[in-house]
């Protein structure tokens, strides 16, 4: 009887173990499977965020591109015109008839807007991805800064060649309305002044130009570094007066205050926060 009792004991004694090695089986796979499940999660967030990475910068350089390019066309169209210009007044001199300057100043005008379009639809797109892209914003700040001055400098430049530049009549002007209308030869004081607004202004797109540069770069070292475990060197000017954009921390909180307090653009921005505030207290 007690052999059989004994015997009993041992079998359940089995029996539980048995259990419990399938329950500890089975925890242990489900345990595994939800690892597994977790790191399937983890990779497709991270496959997913490399994904956007690439589509942010593929974004940027596009609209970088296209900002550079007009920035460039309408630089070099301001650039040429003292050079024309000089070489119409020379012919005169020498008593040739020379071939009308062929800018015009309407085509500056175009072409300044292009390329001021393209820098506010990049900058506008900065406030959908700065989660994406930390320290976007010291790009913000800088480009709207460089635009200011670029805006600064175009309005005299324009209102200069509306008076020396020739003109097409309109497609309606009577037949013997000359085509183009050409302005009297200038004098050397207004040839040295249109010279100096085309440098000012030439000088401002520049800056843009430094600053689209620099956020090709930051584009890369941000959104690409881990794909390819390397970063490009930033942009090293020979004058340090020349401002580098960066995202480093340290380094875009001094751009920050830089931009906000020192630049004509900061200070033209602090006037209307202060009068802004000043009619609000006032009503």
């Amino acid at each position: 009887m007690a052999t059989w009792f004994q015997q009993n004991i041992v079998d359940l004694i089995g029996h539980a173990l048995t259990v419990i090695g399938i329950v500890a089986a089975a925890a242990t796979l489900v345990w595994q499977l939800g690892r597994q499940h977790k790191s399937s999660l983890l990779l497709q967030r991270d496959n997913a965020r490399e994904e956007l990475k690439l589509r942010l910068h593929e974004m940027l350089i596009n609209k970088l591109r296209r900002l550079s390019s007009a920035s460039v066309q309408a630089g070099m169209y301001a650039y040429m015109i003292p050079l024309n210009i000089e070489n119409y007044q020379r012919q005169l001199v020498q008593g040739l008839q020379p071939a009308p300057v062929k800018e015009r100043a309407p085509e500056f005008s175009r072409l300044h807007t292009e390329a001021n379009n393209a820098l506010i639809e990049l900058i506008e797109e900065f406030e959908s991805w700065s989660i994406a892209f930390p320290g976007i914003e010291v790009f913000q700040v800088a480009l709207n800064a460089a635009n200011h001055d670029a805006r600064e400098t175009f309005g005299p430049l324009f209102s200069a060649l509306l008076r020396l530049l020739p003109m097409d009549p309109p497609e309606n002007a009577p037949p013997n309305v000359p085509r183009p209308l050409v302005p009297s030869p200038i004098s050397m004081d207004e040839y040295e002044q249109i010279k100096e607004l085309v440098e000012r202004y030439n000088d401002a797109m520049s800056v843009i130009g430094d600053y689209v540069h620099d956020l090709t770069i930051e584009s890369q070292n941000n959104l690409l570094s881990d794909l390819f475990d390397r970063r490009v060197p930033l942009r090293e000017p020979l004058d340090p007066k020349f401002k580098v954009i960066s995202t480093h921390p340290e380094k875009a909180e001094q751009l920050l205050r830089y931009f906000e307090n020192e630049t004509a653009w900061g200070k033209a921005k602090s006037d209307t926060g202060a009068r802004v505030k000043a009619k609000i207290g006032k009503s």
